[in-house]
């Protein structure tokens, strides 16, 4: 299976996730997802329900101002819970597919909107980001002046 692709799927499936708590299309997403994760089992339903619930609360409870970041710092638990499930259970990439389709299409223009920012401050400091994509980095350090020590041909 190609871990990029993986990756990216639970990536776009969690970004969708909490961008839907706090909107009208959180009951759609909580049913989708409940199924997805639960697979069926009604104590995997039942545990889902209660970390959806516990998402949905947490960015509620926070001020209008501040669910950006609320979601921002939810987003990682929840990618990698979209990642374990799809290693686990393969099939479960196609639903999660049309569940993040399906709800990306629903969600108000703002909430599919995000806003990266990528300082490096460091001496020879390099900062890169990316969202749905990848980075492809070539580096000779040979030739790369910043990679000498005074002079001796010697890497640092």
């Amino acid at each position: 299976m190609d871990l990029g692709w993986l990756a990216q799927l639970g990536t776009t499936g969690a970004l969708v996730l909490v961008q839907a708590a706090a909107t009208d299309v959180w009951q759609l997403a909580r049913a989708g997802f409940t199924r997805l994760l639960g697979r069926g089992d009604r104590k995997g339903e039942a545990v889902a329900e209660r970390r959806l619930d516990a998402l949905a609360a947490e960015v509620e409870q926070a001020p209008p101002a501040e669910r950006d970041e609320v979601r921002r710092r939810l987003l990682s638990a929840w990618q990698t819970r979209l990642v374990d499930l799809i290693e686990e259970d393969p099939s479960a990439a196609e639903a999660l597919q049309v569940l993040r389709d399906e709800l990306l299409a629903r969600l108000p223009a703002p909430q599919q909107q995000w806003v990266q920012n990528i300082t490096a401050s460091a001496p020879h400091a390099t900062a890169q980001g990316v969202t749905f994509g990848n980075i492809i980095n070539h580096s000779n350090l040979a030739t790369d002046p910043g990679n000498r020590a005074d002079g001796d041909g010697s890497l640092r």
